[in-house]
């Protein structure tokens, strides 16, 4: 079984998140380990990432992606964030956003419902709970400064990497 970490809250499935920060017209829409390269120099990318990154809601999870199911299972939870708040616990599984369901179908819509993640939004969440789906509301809270260098670090690690020859 394969699976990825996440962070959630500011950008689901952060695999939401750092290819449009840098994105230029037609770049490709992945970030991350499979050859995508940010187009932008390093500071342009920096000032692009912290000036989006500051109107970004943040609720406070870390969760694993299952790579074979798409599960996604909540790992920890921030102490003192909206989440905790809201009652998710380590172990959650996320069902929904907002009544939509995370699937494959149904990606495009919760991209748009994520574009609307600021600070004081009230999201609602599905999540199952030992075999039940329970539903939880947070309160988006603005994007801690150490989340926020966490993420933009892990970006600008990306920049020094280099391009393997066959991109």
């Amino acid at each position: 079984m394969t699976t990825r970490r996440r962070t959630h809250g500011s950008l689901l499935a952060m695999a939401l998140a750092f290819a449009g920060f840098c994105a230029s017209p037609g770049a490709p829409a992945v970030a991350g380990p499979k050859g995508y390269k940010c187009p932008l120099d390093a500071q342009t990318c920096l000032n692009q990432m912290a000036g989006e990154l500051k109107n970004r809601g943040w609720m406070g999870i870390v969760y694993d992606v299952n790579e074979e199911t798409g599960v996604m299972k909540v790992t920890s939870v921030v102490a003192g964030s909206p989440a905790e708040a809201a009652g998710f616990l380590k172990g959650d599984i996320l069902v929904a956003l907002d009544g939509v369901r995370f699937t494959a179908e149904n990606e495009a819509k919760l991209k748009e419902i994520r574009k609307d993640f600021v600070p004081g939004r009230r999201v609602d969440y599905t999540v199952r709970r030992v075999g039940k789906e329970i539903e939880l509301t947070v309160t988006l809270a603005a994007l801690p400064p150490d989340v926020m260098a966490q993420m933009i670090g892990m970006h600008m690690i990306e920049h020094a990497q280099p391009v393997p020859a066959d991109k």
